[in-house]
């Protein structure tokens, strides 16, 4: 059986086929080919069992050299202009990005009222500190002094017991009981224990 040269063989029909999601029949597509094959509207180039399609260019469709240099022109400015654009773009996802990130009004109004409440607590703070007035509670100077004075006490105590031991241990020592506190590294506190350093 002979075969039309501008016929398609199966393999081109499927390619088509396949590129046009089955939309139409191979056989639908094959006689379209051969119609515009006939046409003169596209042209066929048979290699072995396989046909290419091509549309065909008039020499009219290309364009002349001031044609060409006034594209060249228009490419340069739009790529130009996109530069321009892409660097604007940039700047104001930028500024987007830092707006982003600073509090919204409601926010902004929030926070500006707790710092006003806050500056307030600082004045009168402040005044008091001024007018002499005591910021601590009395409860809690009471526990601190309290305290202060249990540890006072241990501390006598135990300064008292120092003492009375060095005295037995120094009471035949040949040489100064001070050059022995010395030479041991023994410090006392030149505060005397029977006096209160808080009690002018």
């Amino acid at each position: 059986m002979a075969k039309k040269k501008t016929g398609t063989t199966k393999k081109e029909e499927a390619d088509v086929f396949n590129n046009l999601h089955a939309k139409y029949t191979k056989g639908a597509i094959a006689k379209a080919l051969d119609q515009l094959v006939k046409d003169d509207s596209i042209m066929s180039k048979t290699y072995g069992k396989s046909t290419i399609y091509s549309v065909k260019q008039s020499l009219g469709d290309v364009p002349s050299q001031e044609q060409v240099k006034a594209m060249d022109k228009s490419l340069e400015e739009l790529t130009e202009k996109h530069d321009e654009l892409a660097s604007e773009n940039k700047r104001l996802d930028q500024v987007l990005a830092k707006t982003r990130s600073e509090p919204t009004t409601d926010a902004a109004k929030e926070l500006l009222e707790r710092a006003k409440a806050e500056n307030e607590q600082l004045k009168e703070k402040l005044e008091k500190l001024k007018s002499g007035t005591v910021l601590i509670p009395p409860e809690k100077r009471k526990r601190a002094n309290d305290d202060f004075d249990t540890y006072r006490q241990l501390w006598k105590k135990r300064r008292g017991m120092f003492r009375e031991i060095f005295k037995t241990v120094t009471e035949h020592y040949p040489g100064k009981p001070s050059e022995l506190k010395e030479e041991l590294g023994i410090e006392e506190d030149p505060i005397p224990f029977e006096q209160d350093p808080l009690v002018n």
